[in-house]
Protein backbone atom coordinates (compact mmCIF):
# COMPACT_ATOMS: atom_id res chain seq x y z
CA UNK A 1 0.00 0.00 0.00
CA UNK A 2 1.34 3.65 -0.74
CA UNK A 3 2.20 5.59 1.84
CA UNK A 4 0.51 9.16 1.68
CA UNK A 5 2.05 12.01 4.03
CA UNK A 6 0.35 13.29 6.99
CA UNK A 7 -1.50 16.77 7.05
CA UNK A 8 1.71 18.39 9.32
CA UNK A 9 4.37 16.93 7.31
CA UNK A 10 2.56 18.66 4.30
CA UNK A 11 2.32 21.57 6.16
CA UNK A 12 5.79 21.53 7.10
CA UNK A 13 7.22 20.17 3.30
CA UNK A 14 4.83 23.94 2.08
CA UNK A 15 6.69 26.02 4.58
CA UNK A 16 9.97 24.68 3.22
CA UNK A 17 8.75 25.40 -0.04
CA UNK A 18 7.84 28.87 0.17
CA UNK A 19 11.43 29.66 2.24
CA UNK A 20 13.06 27.98 -1.16
CA UNK A 21 11.03 29.68 -3.52
CA UNK A 22 11.64 33.10 -2.13
CA UNK A 23 15.28 32.70 -1.91
CA UNK A 24 14.87 31.13 -5.83
CA UNK A 25 13.05 34.72 -6.50
CA UNK A 26 15.36 37.12 -5.03
CA UNK A 27 18.21 35.30 -7.01
CA UNK A 28 16.47 35.35 -10.21
CA UNK A 29 15.98 39.21 -9.96
CA UNK A 30 19.40 39.74 -10.14
CA UNK A 31 20.19 37.14 -13.19
CA UNK A 32 16.70 37.25 -14.74
CA UNK A 33 18.30 37.96 -18.06
CA UNK A 34 19.49 34.36 -18.18
CA UNK A 35 16.49 32.70 -18.99
CA UNK A 36 12.84 32.57 -20.16
CA UNK A 37 11.50 31.68 -16.92
CA UNK A 38 9.65 34.39 -14.97
CA UNK A 39 10.03 35.55 -11.37
CA UNK A 40 7.98 37.80 -8.65
CA UNK A 41 7.65 38.76 -5.36
CA UNK A 42 4.57 40.30 -4.26
CA UNK A 43 2.79 40.85 -7.52
CA UNK A 44 0.92 38.18 -9.84
CA UNK A 45 2.51 37.41 -13.21
CA UNK A 46 0.32 36.84 -16.53
CA UNK A 47 1.68 35.13 -19.46
CA UNK A 48 0.16 35.99 -22.46
CA UNK A 49 -2.00 34.18 -24.86
CA UNK A 50 0.15 31.48 -27.48
CA UNK A 51 3.11 32.80 -25.51
CA UNK A 52 5.76 30.16 -24.64
CA UNK A 53 8.15 30.60 -21.52
CA UNK A 54 9.87 28.56 -19.12
CA UNK A 55 9.25 28.29 -15.22
CA UNK A 56 6.99 30.43 -13.90
CA UNK A 57 7.04 31.57 -9.97
CA UNK A 58 5.59 33.88 -7.37
CA UNK A 59 5.21 34.92 -3.95
CA UNK A 60 2.10 36.94 -2.89
CA UNK A 61 0.80 36.72 -6.64
CA UNK A 62 -0.90 34.87 -8.64
CA UNK A 63 -0.44 33.38 -11.78
CA UNK A 64 -2.41 33.34 -15.11
CA UNK A 65 -0.95 31.18 -18.23
CA UNK A 66 -3.29 32.45 -20.82
CA UNK A 67 -5.42 30.52 -23.75
CA UNK A 68 -3.06 28.47 -26.04
CA UNK A 69 0.58 29.29 -23.60
CA UNK A 70 3.27 27.18 -22.56
CA UNK A 71 5.30 27.11 -19.39
CA UNK A 72 7.09 24.18 -17.81
CA UNK A 73 6.67 24.25 -14.01
CA UNK A 74 3.68 26.49 -12.71
CA UNK A 75 4.35 27.41 -8.49
CA UNK A 76 3.05 29.78 -6.49
CA UNK A 77 2.97 30.32 -2.56
CA UNK A 78 -0.04 32.38 -1.49
CA UNK A 79 -1.81 33.11 -4.68
CA UNK A 80 -4.06 31.43 -6.96
CA UNK A 81 -3.46 29.75 -10.56
CA UNK A 82 -5.34 29.91 -13.51
CA UNK A 83 -4.34 28.28 -16.62
CA UNK A 84 -6.91 29.29 -19.54
CA UNK A 85 -8.12 27.04 -22.62
CA UNK A 86 -5.84 25.09 -24.56
CA UNK A 87 -2.41 25.88 -22.41
CA UNK A 88 0.03 23.47 -21.80
CA UNK A 89 2.09 23.92 -18.49
CA UNK A 90 4.21 21.07 -17.06
CA UNK A 91 2.95 21.24 -13.14
CA UNK A 92 1.21 23.54 -11.10
CA UNK A 93 1.41 24.26 -7.35
CA UNK A 94 1.02 26.52 -4.65
CA UNK A 95 0.41 27.04 -0.88
CA UNK A 96 -2.32 28.81 0.22
CA UNK A 97 -4.39 29.52 -3.18
CA UNK A 98 -6.98 27.59 -5.18
CA UNK A 99 -6.03 26.31 -8.85
CA UNK A 100 -8.55 26.48 -12.20
CA UNK A 101 -7.77 25.30 -15.32
CA UNK A 102 -9.52 25.43 -18.30
CA UNK A 103 -11.10 23.20 -21.58
CA UNK A 104 -8.35 20.90 -23.50
CA UNK A 105 -5.40 22.00 -21.15
CA UNK A 106 -2.55 19.79 -21.07
CA UNK A 107 -1.12 19.37 -17.64
CA UNK A 108 2.07 16.71 -17.85
CA UNK A 109 2.55 16.06 -14.42
CA UNK A 110 0.96 17.08 -11.26
CA UNK A 111 -1.74 19.60 -9.77
CA UNK A 112 -0.85 20.10 -5.84
CA UNK A 113 -2.26 22.33 -3.53
CA UNK A 114 -2.39 23.02 -0.08
CA UNK A 115 -5.33 25.58 1.04
CA UNK A 116 -7.44 25.88 -1.91
CA UNK A 117 -9.31 24.01 -4.22
CA UNK A 118 -8.34 22.47 -7.55
CA UNK A 119 -11.62 22.93 -10.45
CA UNK A 120 -10.73 21.50 -14.45
CA UNK A 121 -13.17 21.86 -16.86
CA UNK A 122 -14.03 19.24 -19.95
CA UNK A 123 -11.51 17.91 -21.86
CA UNK A 124 -8.36 18.17 -19.99
CA UNK A 125 -6.05 16.15 -18.96
CA UNK A 126 -3.59 15.87 -15.95
CA UNK A 127 -0.69 13.83 -16.57
CA UNK A 128 0.10 13.29 -13.07
CA UNK A 129 -2.15 13.04 -9.77
CA UNK A 130 -4.28 15.95 -8.54
CA UNK A 131 -3.42 16.50 -4.21
CA UNK A 132 -5.23 18.67 -2.21
CA UNK A 133 -5.35 19.49 2.00
CA UNK A 134 -8.22 21.62 2.50
CA UNK A 135 -10.14 22.17 -0.75
CA UNK A 136 -12.69 20.84 -3.02
CA UNK A 137 -11.49 18.87 -6.04
CA UNK A 138 -14.08 19.36 -9.12
CA UNK A 139 -13.40 17.59 -12.35
CA UNK A 140 -16.02 17.82 -15.73
CA UNK A 141 -14.88 15.28 -18.26
CA UNK A 142 -11.04 15.01 -17.44
CA UNK A 143 -8.54 12.22 -18.09
CA UNK A 144 -6.22 12.32 -14.47
CA UNK A 145 -3.32 9.68 -15.49
CA UNK A 146 -2.65 8.70 -11.33
CA UNK A 147 -4.46 9.21 -8.33
CA UNK A 148 -6.90 11.81 -6.51
CA UNK A 149 -6.31 12.60 -3.16
CA UNK A 150 -7.66 14.85 -0.63
CA UNK A 151 -7.52 15.27 3.13
CA UNK A 152 -10.26 17.65 4.21
CA UNK A 153 -12.45 18.35 1.03
CA UNK A 154 -15.33 16.98 -1.32
CA UNK A 155 -14.37 15.22 -4.80
CA UNK A 156 -16.68 15.69 -7.56
CA UNK A 157 -16.08 14.05 -10.70
CA UNK A 158 -18.61 14.95 -14.03
CA UNK A 159 -19.17 13.73 -16.90
CA UNK A 160 -17.21 11.48 -18.60
CA UNK A 161 -13.95 12.28 -16.37
CA UNK A 162 -11.56 9.42 -16.26
CA UNK A 163 -8.87 8.12 -13.40
CA UNK A 164 -6.07 6.01 -13.83
CA UNK A 165 -5.36 5.26 -10.45
CA UNK A 166 -7.26 5.66 -6.79
CA UNK A 167 -9.54 8.46 -5.27
CA UNK A 168 -7.83 8.83 -1.39
CA UNK A 169 -9.55 10.14 1.11
CA UNK A 170 -6.93 10.57 3.56
CA UNK A 171 -7.24 10.31 7.56
CA UNK A 172 -7.22 13.30 9.72
CA UNK A 173 -4.66 11.43 12.15
CA UNK A 174 -3.21 13.17 14.64
CA UNK A 175 -5.31 15.92 17.28
CA UNK A 176 -3.28 18.84 15.97
CA UNK A 177 -4.59 18.06 12.36
CA UNK A 178 -8.19 17.66 13.87
CA UNK A 179 -8.04 21.05 15.88
CA UNK A 180 -6.58 22.98 12.88
CA UNK A 181 -9.39 21.85 10.61
CA UNK A 182 -11.89 24.19 11.32
CA UNK A 183 -14.65 22.25 9.62
CA UNK A 184 -16.05 19.43 11.52
CA UNK A 185 -18.59 18.52 8.22
CA UNK A 186 -18.07 15.15 6.53
CA UNK A 187 -16.55 15.12 3.45
CA UNK A 188 -18.30 13.98 0.18
CA UNK A 189 -17.39 11.78 -2.76
CA UNK A 190 -19.75 12.45 -6.00
CA UNK A 191 -19.30 10.46 -8.92
CA UNK A 192 -21.59 11.21 -12.07
CA UNK A 193 -22.74 7.42 -13.74
CA UNK A 194 -19.98 7.93 -17.03
CA UNK A 195 -17.04 8.25 -14.58
CA UNK A 196 -14.32 5.54 -15.18
CA UNK A 197 -11.79 4.84 -11.93
CA UNK A 198 -9.37 2.40 -13.10
CA UNK A 199 -8.44 2.59 -9.41
CA UNK A 200 -9.52 1.97 -5.88
CA UNK A 201 -11.93 4.46 -3.77
CA UNK A 202 -10.10 4.22 -0.08
CA UNK A 203 -11.40 5.99 2.79
CA UNK A 204 -9.05 6.81 5.76
CA UNK A 205 -11.83 8.58 7.47
CA UNK A 206 -15.87 8.46 7.21
CA UNK A 207 -16.86 10.15 3.53
CA UNK A 208 -20.52 10.44 2.42
CA UNK A 209 -20.99 8.61 -0.94
CA UNK A 210 -22.82 9.82 -3.64
CA UNK A 211 -22.47 7.23 -6.64
CA UNK A 212 -24.65 7.17 -9.76
CA UNK A 213 -25.61 3.57 -11.35
CA UNK A 214 -23.50 3.28 -14.07
CA UNK A 215 -20.15 4.80 -12.35
CA UNK A 216 -16.83 2.25 -12.65
CA UNK A 217 -14.89 1.94 -10.10
CA UNK A 218 -12.91 -0.95 -8.41
CA UNK A 219 -13.17 -1.51 -5.01
CA UNK A 220 -14.11 1.05 -2.33
CA UNK A 221 -11.87 0.13 0.78
CA UNK A 222 -12.33 1.60 4.09
CA UNK A 223 -9.24 1.84 5.99
CA UNK A 224 -10.78 3.32 9.36
CA UNK A 225 -12.76 1.55 12.23
CA UNK A 226 -16.81 2.85 12.78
Amino acid sequence: MPFHPSHNSRLLAASLLALLLSSYLFAAEAHGDESRDISKVNGGIRVSANEVVGEVSSVNGGIDIGRGASASSVETVNGGIEIEDEARVASAETVNGGIRIGENVTIEGAVETVNGGVRVDAGSSIGGGIETTNGRITLDAVRVSEDIVTTNGDINLQGESEVGGDVIFEGRRSMWTRWLNWSRRTPELTIDSNVVIHGNIRLYQEVELEIADGASYGEIVRHYRD
